[in-house]
């Protein structure tokens, strides 16, 4: 009897090892280390310390594999400060493509998927000094060029650099396509709306040595599956801005992807779920 158990324990370790190393296991890796990295970033948070609850949905609510199962929090107060050239309190909720299980990586990096290099999620800003109304100018209008710096810096300095983008190599150049004001979104009136094209790198490059972003989106493919890292692709961006004078902080739901199809699925089935308290 105690033989027979002995067997079973053994056979239950040898299926958890051969499941834990094989492409299969590659999402429940991301999610077991960077969920808890997440919590702890929620709860410095600007969120947090101004007591503003934003919940965005993660791709678990569609109940079809497109996103990423939860959405994650992300603080960089010092790097948005220094790219804006002003003093700022910053937290990024975002989300991406959901895994394809026998490739061990997320669609992110799959240019055949209707996911490739795209996000969703939530920019909150709030600006340390006094009377400073981020992304607004003082006649309450959206200030387009500045609302792009948070894409800006999101795409090149915490997506494509954590992937191994070279610095001389960072491309993001956005372009308006249409903007419209006072709209209606998650039950809230006021916020603007701004759908703007993209130019800027893809993720898709060779394998060569690691980097953290591999924990989140999986290892790319190896040398000789692409013809060139990190090309230059053309993507679709909308973005909803409004500021809470209640929190005296600037609010963008965003998502970024390849087409507009993409970006009014997501918008319709995800993003405009969004509850945030006023």
């Amino acid at each position: 009897m105690k033989r027979r158990e002995l067997l079973k324990k053994l056979l239950i370790l040898i299926v958890s090892l051969v499941y834990l190393v094989s492409p299969l296991s590659a999402s429940f890796r991301s999610l077991a280390i960077t969920l808890p990295y997440s919590l702890v970033c929620q709860r410095k948070s600007v969120l947090a310390d101004e007591a503003i609850s934003l919940k965005i949905p993660g791709g678990m609510s569609t109940f079809k594999s497109d996103w990423y199962p939860i959405v994650m929090t992300f603080n960089d107060d010092k790097g948005m400060s220094q790219h804006l050239g002003e003093q700022v309190r910053f937290t990024v909720l975002y989300n991406f493509g959901s895994y394809d299980l026998f490739k061990a990586r997320s669609t992110y990096y799959d240019r055949q998927s209707q996911y490739f290099s795209s996000f969703y999620g939530g920019y909150i800003v709030k600006s340390v000094g006094e009377n400073v109304v981020f992304g607004f100018d003082k006649d309450g209008s959206a200030n387009i060029d500045e609302l792009a710096k948070l894409a800006e810096y999101d795409q090149l300095y915490l997506v494509l650099s954590s992937l191994g983008c070279p610095p001389d190599k960072l491309v993001f150049e956005s372009t308006l396509a249409s903007m419209e004001g006072d709209v209606e979104y998650a039950g809230i009136q006021g916020w603007t709306c701004v759908n703007s094209n993209i130019k800027t790198n893809s993720p898709e490059h060779a394998y060569l040595e690691s980097h953290r972003a591999y924990i989140q989106y999986g290892r790319p493919r190896y040398i000789g599956d692409i013809e060139e890292d990190f090309p230059l692709i053309n993507l679709r961006g909308r973005a909803y801005a409004r500021y809470f004078e209640e929190h005296k902080a600037t609010v963008v739901l965003f998502v970024m992807a390849p087409s507009w199809t993409t970006i009014d699925e997501c918008d319709q089935t995800i993003l405009s779920k969004t509850s945030i308290s006023q």
